[in-house]
């Protein structure tokens, strides 16, 4: 394969994990919905830790760095925070720290 082919397959992928991305901030606005209908916080530490614990065994079953994907993967997390904050309104506010 030439170096243009390569870039081509990189940009398609990235495209690809963009559109996924996005999938999954559709989803969280949803549990957002069903949070805020069940009065419950935006910040959930048992499940981020599990999801943190899954996104590690992950990383090491794909030959990635745990570190690095935890990284990565708690932008999504803060950004899905964000957005589901706004999705149940400004009494969110402080409970998305959890008090």
């Amino acid at each position: 394969m030439n170096l243009e082919h390569l870039r081509q397959i990189v940009d398609k992928l990235n495209a690809e994990i963009i559109e996924l991305f996005s999938e999954r901030l559709k989803v969280t606005n949803e549990i957002a919905k069903v949070k805020k209908q069940q009065n419950l916080p935006v910040y959930d530490p048992l499940r981020e830790e599990q999801q943190r614990e899954l996104l590690r065994e992950l990383a090491k079953r794909h030959d990635l760095s745990p570190m690095v994907i935890e990284e990565i993967f708690a932008l999504f997390v803060d950004y899905s925070k964000l957005n589901m904050k706004m999705e149940m309104g400004s009494d969110e506010k402080s409970r998305i720290s959890g008090n």
